[in-house]
């Protein structure tokens, strides 16, 4: 750790120390000395080196100067200018060269360091005043740039000159600004949407030239537009249905919010929404993302190369930038369907200074009781609620509030009985962030978080009896950005977070039931530090380096078992409130490379370290979000970790306007966690003990072709991967695949849009059937069919493959204030039964087929072997917006 934190601030700290001391101030009276011998009274004065090649420097030249608490540039200004030699820095050094010609990628020293200028201030969308990020900022000749951050920010310092300043963004015209750049700059940058003839669709938010410049390997990024436009379940566009059909995000099939990254388990994955976790992003057992588009104006993918800011979780970040509301004018848009709809409203409180969103979704479900009386009745439904607000303090403070709030709730009254039982679970989260500027290349931004999340299993709702597990934290964190100039940008900050989990507790209103078990809950404090910087060491060279560092405490109160090598309790202590009884430090460093081999083409590599101290425990295998129980890392539950390597190719068809680009990696999962045989997960005490630790590990390759814009626009991705386990205790000690290793994966997204009236999209996806253990054999014993089981994960289930169809008709002309729409959705067009379980207690009707002999709902109905979601899907669905 201690040599990783040297190298980290050696890094950082060489990129300020030429500029300090060249402002430094010294006194020199040298007569008729060599220019060698002038150069280290100068090093020895300053503090600076020198670096030079003597065969092209007269470096046995006598020469005179004087100089009386002189800036050091002037100094050299003064004694090199005679002399024809010119200087720039490189590194930490002071590279001298002969000759007048510019032979650097960069402005010299001088230029720099005593003519340079700083232009900031923000680029938002004309119309409504949302912050456009991932805007591209650059001079015309296109030799120096920069991007918009989150909040629509940039700092641009560039030597003393007139400039053509060229401000893009997909889906936008072209912004050219005419600077004479003598002083320090704030814009305020007003972007209009072009006409129809630019498609509205789009992977990344920038000019696809400058998208190989500045994106690093394994981060892509999505917005609001793109979202919509794809097919979806029952119609609705949905965050986390787009993220699964790109490359390295496998999703579980039918039905499911899970995803997968790059081996990773599904609970490796972090999803923000403007700085706040989400537990889980689900309504209707995942049928549809709790995350609603609708209120989303950015998110940024994450599968590698993480930046030193994000961590807690090893496989993905998922960080959704909400809508702020539109500061020009008030708006109204909704949707229309027969299972879900929403209603968004948005507009100034204060023109141009403060401005407010929010919208709401409900579902519209109650019909399916008609087809399912057989069953009983059903009480199903769910609703969320997002909203923002923003306001403009003044030209350097700006203030946003985020508010989000789901749930759930899931009934179902039987035939068989007179109780009545369910589910229900809800998300809460906010966040109060804080911007500001303190001057033109220091930005900061603090921010207050909250995140709650309950899940319930009611065992007797009309007693109140339920089990319920809950995780909550509230987080204090500030983060700096330093653009020091063109070639550094520097970011750091700092994070508290505290956290309660209850890992889950019955609770009887009766009181009239003694013997149910009390499981321990758990309180913990992590503090995280990070600090990186993106350099660019050459025009075609980029390089991104940071480190992380988190310290976990576990906290009391808690009642902690200790177990023996066979998992046996041996102790059991009692904790008190507040007492720090288990801590953990990582040290996460990471690194990235970027090399521009030719203009349309780059590649890039990235290593970085991940830590996790969080993870859910589920004995379920079904596709739906369901009893997963938080727990923190402590004295049996070591971190998780693992380390990941990257290697990117990216290459633009500039004519064709195609993008093509293909990603191998390789991950190391340490302490990777996994069950003992028919573990006992729930009113379970002594959990930790049914858990089992080894290793995993995951590799593979991510193809993907794009064309995203023009009338026919979208995608073709293949990812081969595999992910393996290896559990001492498990599978007797043998290597076997992990629950989500399907080696091939397959996703073909096409929008055709007319640019008036119609727009067709169609989604199709393939992949490997999923792992699953099956028996080897059986055996019968007092009547009952008793499986034999032998590897795990075995066997397979069939391949899965899906085609989902929209067609949208647009009753407006593309200018219209009023926008109203018709979209028709096929979801399984083709009607393929993607079977997600199969039953092996089952036996032989006359006809030969196999059944199983009943569901466990309390009546005797016979249920197929393979279980699938959903054959075909139809909705329609009417959205206006105004």
């Amino acid at each position: 750790m201690r040599i990783s934190l040297i190298l980290i601030s050696f890094f950082l700290t060489v990129q300020i120390i030429t500029g300090q001391d060249l402002n430094r101030r010294i006194s020199l009276n040298i007569h008729n000395q060599s220019f060698e011998k002038t150069l280290r009274l100068i090093e020895d004065k300053s503090g600076i080196r020198f670096s030079y090649n003597p065969k092209n420097i007269p470096i046995e030249k006598k020469v005179s100067i004087q100089a009386k608490q002189m800036p050091v540039y002037q100094v050299l200004d003064r004694l090199l200018k005679p002399l024809e030699i010119r200087y720039f820095v490189v590194e930490s050094q002071i590279v001298l060269k002969p000759g007048e010609k510019e032979i650097s990628e960069f402005p010299s020293v001088t230029q720099e360091i005593r003519k340079s200028f700083t232009i900031n201030g923000y680029v938002k969308e004309k119309s409504s005043g949302e912050a456009l990020i991932g805007a591209n900022i650059h001079t015309k000749d296109n030799k120096t740039g920069t991007v918009t951050n989150t909040y629509g920010f940039f700092s641009l310092t560039l030597p003393e000159k007139d400039y053509s300043l060229v401000v893009s963004y997909v889906g936008y015209k072209d912004i050219n600004r005419q600077i004479r750049l003598n002083k320090d700059y704030t814009l305020e940058i007003e972007m209009e949407e072009s006409a129809r003839d630019i498609k509205e669709i789009e992977i990344v938010g920038s000019r696809l030239e400058s998208e190989l410049k500045e994106q690093q390997s394994g981060i892509m990024a999505l917005n609001s537009r793109s979202i919509q436009q794809m097919p979806a379940f029952a119609g609705n566009p949905d965050l986390i249905r787009s993220l699964q059909t790109l490359p390295g995000i496998r999703s579980y099939g039918d039905g499911s919010s899970l995803f997968y990254v790059r081996g990773g388990n599904n609970d490796q994955n972090l999803i923000l929404v403007d700085e706040a976790p989400i537990y889980n992003p689900s309504h209707l057992f995942g049928f549809f993302s709790a995350l609603s588009p609708d209120a989303i104006n950015d998110v940024m993918i994450y599968k590698d190369n993480f930046p030193p800011k994000y961590g807690g979780r090893l496989s993905s970040v998922i960080d959704v930038t909400a809508k702020e509301g539109n500061d020009q004018h008030f708006g109204f848009s909704g949707n229309l369907s027969p299972y879900m709809s929403y209603a968004s409203a948005e507009g100034p409180i204060w023109k141009n200074r403060s401005s407010f969103f929010i919208s709401g979704r409900l579902s519209t479900l109650n019909w399916l009781n008609y087809f399912a009386r057989s069953y009983g009745s059903f009480n199903l439904w769910f609703f969320d609620i997002n909203a923002k607000m923003n306001l403009i303090a003044n030209k350097n403070n700006r203030i946003f509030l985020t508010f989000y709030t789901g749930k759930d709730v899931f009934d179902r009254i039987t035939e068989s009985s007179y109780r009545t039982f369910g589910v229900s679970w809800n998300n809460l989260a906010g966040t109060l962030r804080w911007n500001h500027i303190f001057n033109h290349r220091l930005f900061s931004n603090t921010t207050l978080i909250y995140s709650k999340y309950h899940y319930y299993l009611f065992l007797s709702q009309e007693q109140k009896d339920y089990w319920n597990s809950m995780i909550a934290d509230v987080s204090l964190k500030s983060d700096l950005t330093w653009y020091l100039n063109p070639r550094n940008t520097i970011r750091g900050g700092v994070k508290v977070n505290y956290r309660d989990i209850d890992p889950g507790n019955v609770h009887n209103s009766s009181n009239d039931v003694t013997d149910i078990p009390e499981v321990s809950q758990y309180h913990s404090i992590e503090y995280d530090i990070y600090l990186g910087n993106q350099q660019q060491l050459r025009k075609k060279l980029l390089l991104n380096y940071g480190v992380r560092v988190p310290y976990w405490q576990d906290l009391g109160p808690a009642t902690l078992y200790f177990f023996d090598a066979n998992h046996k309790v041996i102790d059991t202590v009692s904790k008190s409130a507040l007492l720090n009884y288990s801590s953990f430090i990582a040290v996460e460093p990471r690194v990235s490379i970027s090399f521009e081999f030719s203009p349309n083409s780059n590649i890039k590599a990235g290593y970085s370290r991940m830590t996790q101290f969080l993870q859910t425990v589920s004995n379920s295998t079904g596709p739906f979000t369901s009893l997963e129980i938080w727990i923190p890392s402590g004295p049996n539950i070591k971190p998780q970790k693992t380390d990941q390597y990257s290697l990117d190719f990216s290459h633009f068809f500039s004519k064709p306007g195609l993008v093509f680009s293909a990603d191998a990696f390789y991950k190391n999962f340490m302490n990777h966690m996994d069950y003992k045989d028919h573990a006992d997960l729930l009113y379970n005490p002594l959990l930790e003990g049914e858990l089992r630790f080894g290793k995993a590990w995951s590799y593979g390759l991510e193809i993907m072709l794009r064309k995203p814009e023009g009338k026919l626009s979208g995608w073709i991705s293949y990812t081969w991967s595999r992910s393996w386990v290896h559990t001492p205790e498990v599978n007797e000690g043998k290597n076997y695949p992990s629950n989500f290793d399907t080696p091939d994966n397959v996703c073909i997204h096409l929008a055709y849009d007319t640019r008036n009236r119609w727009m067709i999209a169609a989604n199709w996806m393939y992949m490997t059937g999923m792992p699953v253990t099956t028996p080897i054999g059986f055996f019968y014993n007092n009547g009952y069919t008793i499986p034999v089981y032998g590897s795990r994960n075995n066997d397979r289930l069939p391949d899965y493959h899906r085609l989902d169809i929209s067609v949208t008709y647009r009753f407006n002309k593309p200018e219209s204030r009023f926008k109203h729409s018709l979209v028709v959705t096929l979801y399984n067009a083709y009607g393929r039964n993607n079977p997600f379980s199969v039953s092996f207690n089952k036996v032989m009707k006359d006809d030969g087929s196999f059944i199983v002999p009943s569901d466990m709902n309390g009546k005797d109905e016979r249920v197929p072997t393979l279980i699938s979601v959903a054959g075909i899907v139809p909705s329609i669905n009417y959205q206006f917006k105004f």
